[in-house]
């Protein structure tokens, strides 16, 4: 494939750190948390069901077909009734008009507030596109600001599914500033194996892509190689930053990977054990006056 062979040609013509990097970058990479002495809001309580009073009804049946609950299972269909009922007006309360704005006069919090100002440098879209092969290297396009003629492509020896989970990180520069960047990742698998078993069905023979040599993860932690691009820029700290954090958050981003995975099987395997069925529909209405 031509993009490969011109990627050997790049990467003979760049210094060694860019081939295979291991040393990442300076700043802090982390997920942003809410702080330990976070209060989380109460549920508000459901209101009580209203006892409404029809005056009249009409009910038909029709047989509906709705989205399957989750991507890969039948559809749900069923037959259903839909009742539409005119009843008593209930008399419910108007919703309360909006909360006026607080002023904020409280010394600390205006300080605070000022801290956060000077310190933190706003949010940044990040647009990146990872094919995972085998679930052990990704070819990522990383493109800043979603600008093709800016796009870096690499290779990685991180799972990039693990980044699933999460849409925001956050870089904290060593002066203390920080910026949040929030990551729209496309990504898709590919199942060498699978694929050379369908394709040698047809009489057809996979073509693998060139991957470079890259270390054991386990072994000598997230690398990747270069294939096009500039060694500057926002493109080339994105993928570092990305590696970085993979290094201080890979392990919680697996465990949380296969939790996601065991638990979609779960409701999987739910589903289809006790296929749902359609609910029927009841629309109430009333008059006021005006």
């Amino acid at each position: 494939m031509k993009v490969f062979q011109s990627a050997v040609l790049f990467l003979s013509l760049v210094p060694p750190i860019l081939a295979q990097e291991r040393a990442f970058t300076t700043d802090k990479v982390e997920i942003p948390r809410l702080p330990v002495d976070a209060v989380r809001a109460e549920p508000k309580p459901k209101p009580p069901p209203i006892n409404f009073k029809a005056i009249r009804s009409q009910t038909r049946r029709v047989d509906v077909v709705e989205a399957p609950p989750m991507p890969g299972l039948p559809p749900v269909t069923g037959n259903i009734g839909i009742t539409v009922s005119q009843v008593e007006d209930p008399g419910l309360p108007d919703p309360p008009p909006p909360a006026p704005p607080v002023a904020i006069d409280d010394p600390d919090a205006l300080a605070r507030f000022e801290e956060f100002k000077n310190s933190y440098q706003g949010p940044e879209m990040l647009a990146v596109s990872a094919t995972v092969y085998d679930h052990s290297r990704t070819f990522l396009r990383i493109y800043p600001n979603g600008k093709a003629e800016k796009a870096l492509t690499a290779w990685t020896n991180i799972d990039f599914n693990h980044f699933c989970g999460f849409t925001t990180y956050r870089v904290t520069k060593p002066d203390e500033t920080y910026m949040d960047y929030s990551m729209m990742m496309g990504i898709g698998n590919m199942d060498t194996a699978r694929i050379q078993r369908f394709l040698a069905k047809n009489g057809q023979q996979y073509e693998a892509p060139e991957i470079p040599e890259l270390p054991d993860i386990q072994i000598a932690g997230p690398a990747f190689v270069v294939v096009e691009g500039s060694s500057k820029g926002k493109a080339m700290a994105t993928l570092r930053q990305l590696h970085e954090l993979y290094r201080t958050e890979g392990a919680s981003l697996k465990q949380a990977f296969y939790a996601r995975e065991k638990a979609e099987a779960e409701r999987r395997a739910h589903f289809l054990a006790n296929p749902p069925k359609p609910k029927d529909v009841n629309i109430n209405f009333w008059r006021t006056k005006k």
